[in-house]
């Protein structure tokens, strides 16, 4: 089986279906008629909030997720702004080497060109490859020898980190990076139901897929899950 570059974790979470339920019964009980609910009672506010868009308790259910992913995907998931990131910092640490390989729906595409221009199509296949490679081993080379000054002190620490955080840009969008997201979930519906489109960009649905998959994995919410999809994430 190939190994998946695009990576999500679910690292932890907050709440659950009746921590869903409880929050909208703070309005209508006070906390010793909240205790006597029933689990029929949690399933039947949990559906009836979510058919009517009654979105407020869902925030009481929270995830931090872990990522790897392109940094041209990370970008988009930065523009939700509902969510708290955080995310490799190029001073502190070297970014790394590996990037996305090309996705078989390029190279699909690419292969109609080699129809009609075989030579054309082998540079557009072997310029992205090698372009990324070359970027990354000349990151990697500068990163090297300015380290090396830095352990024989004839730069500082602060200036080594300085080259380290300026020539990171060098570095492809499609090279990889980490994020750590913490979102709740009214927000996270929202960013699913927009990133999993047929007409999103297929690294960021793959990403939204996996964050679906770790969510149902981890059993959590089931029944606001459950309810949430069958209502098209709408809230």
């Amino acid at each position: 089986m190939k190994e998946l570059q695009i990576k999500v974790e679910l690292q932890e979470f907050l709440g659950s279906d009746k921590s869903v339920a409880d929050a909208a019964w703070t309005s209508s009980l006070d906390y010793q008629k909240k205790e006597t609910r029933t689990e029929g009672d949690v399933k039947r506010v949990v559906q009836m909030l979510a058919d009517s868009k009654h979105s407020v308790p869902f925030e009481s259910v929270v995830f931090r997720f872990w990522m790897r992913i392109p940094v041209a995907t990370d970008r988009q998931i930065m523009t939700h702004r509902i969510a708290s990131h955080s995310g490799m910092s190029g001073r502190y640490r070297t970014m790394p080497g590996d990037f996305l390989k090309m996705p078989q729906d390029v190279a699909d595409i690419i292969k109609i060109v080699e129809e009609v221009e075989p030579a054309l199509a082998e540079c557009f296949t072997n310029d992205y490859e090698d372009i990324c490679k070359e970027a990354n081993a000349a990151y990697q080379n500068t990163v090297i020898y300015f380290r090396d000054l830095k352990n024989k002190e004839i730069i500082t620490n602060d200036q080594y980190k300085r080259i380290r955080e300026f020539y990171r840009g060098m570095l492809p969008q499609h090279n990889m990076t980490e994020r750590v997201t913490i979102i709740n979930l009214r927000s996270w519906c929202n960013f699913y139901r927009l990133r999993s489109k047929a007409d999103a960009q297929p690294e960021i649905r793959e990403v939204a897929q996996l964050m679906l998959s770790e969510i149902e994995k981890a059993n959590v919410a089931p029944i606001a899950i459950e309810c949430l999809k069958k209502n098209d994430w709408n809230i």
